[in-house]
């Protein structure tokens, strides 16, 4: 059975590895997130890009290994906000069951974020 601290470390390191994955497919192929920003807009897109990158790789790291959570998790929280707002919301289609699934996804991201923020890092192992 579950404990109190091992709730927040297991929504921690699976949040953590979300990012982190999503990151280092993006840090895999840049010029398609870049490409994305410009196509919607954005100034600098590189610049950004290389941001969102680097934000969700190491931010996800940080997760993972309940480092620097602070920090991470209002970086990752911004970034979520901004693909919510930017992407997810002008591109929502109700009949769509992948844009459906897209919106729902930030708002539980965003959720988790603020959940970690007010529980801590919790603990995988131990009481």
């Amino acid at each position: 059975m579950l404990n109190k601290e091992q709730g927040p470390a297991i929504l921690r390191v699976t949040l953590g590895l979300l990012f982190l994955v999503m990151g280092l497919i993006k840090l895999n192929n840049p010029e398609m997130i870049i490409g994305m920003l410009g196509g919607l807009n954005f100034p600098v897109a590189p610049l950004l890009g290389w941001i969102l990158i680097i934000v969700e790789v190491l931010g996800g790291a940080a997760l993972i290994l309940g480092k620097e959570m602070k920090k991470a998790i209002w970086l990752l929280f911004i970034v979520l906000l901004v693909a919510l707002l930017f992407v997810a919301i002008p591109g929502f289609d109700r009949t769509q069951t992948p844009t459906v699934a897209e919106l729902l996804w930030h708002l539980v991201g965003l959720g988790g974020l603020l959940s970690l923020h007010s529980t801590g890092p919790g603990k995988l192992f131990g009481n």
